[in-house]
């Protein structure tokens, strides 16, 4: 009778440490830990469970969400709010935000989003490369701001706006 050949494999991700014995059968295959995006929350498996999932932070779970439109210039301007969400303003600021600025420097526009908590957008129409749009933006001291209006996107980055605050 052969004696069984073991393999200690070690996996370190956020800070902590999982190891599982496995029987060393077949080929190995290499561990790649990959960090998680910034605003994520990642949920730790068991140790011989399926690898960590990522939860973005969302707007609160009483909002309605609808599904976005498979049309790119309203996917431009869904992806133009969800980098904002998740404060990735670099990505926000090359969808779009260096047009909106009008000459104003990324600092000072990003600087503008810090009493944002979130924004939550609704698709309500699209002609051409015009976006009809409400936004909804909840503030940090728990106010709601609505608006309503368009976006013109072009080649995949946001052109102009004409947006009307109603509240």
């Amino acid at each position: 009778m052969g004696a069984k050949k073991w393999a200690m494999v070690t996996l370190a991700a956020a800070g902590t440490l999982a190891a599982c014995a496995v029987p060393n059968q077949g080929t190995a295959m290499p561990a790649v830990a990959v960090a998680a995006p910034p605003n994520t929350i990642v949920i730790q498996p068991p140790a011989v469970a399926a690898p960590p999932q990522t939860v973005y932070v969302a707007p609160p779970a009483t909002q309605t969400v609808y599904p976005a439109p498979s049309v790119p210039v309203a996917q431009t301007v869904i992806a133009f709010y969800d980098a904002i969400n998740r404060r990735d303003f670099l990505t926000a600021w090359n969808l779009g935000g260096q047009r909106l600025a009008k000459g104003g420097t990324f600092a000072s526009w990003s600087s503008g989003y810090t009493t944002t908590s979130w924004a939550a957008v609704t698709v309500r129409s699209v002609s051409g490369n015009t976006v009809y749009v409400d936004l909804s933006a909840r503030q940090t001291d728990g106010s709601l701001r609505t608006f309503s209006g368009s976006y013109t996107v072009s080649g995949g980055m946001i052109t102009a706006a004409n947006m009307k605050r109603l509240s």
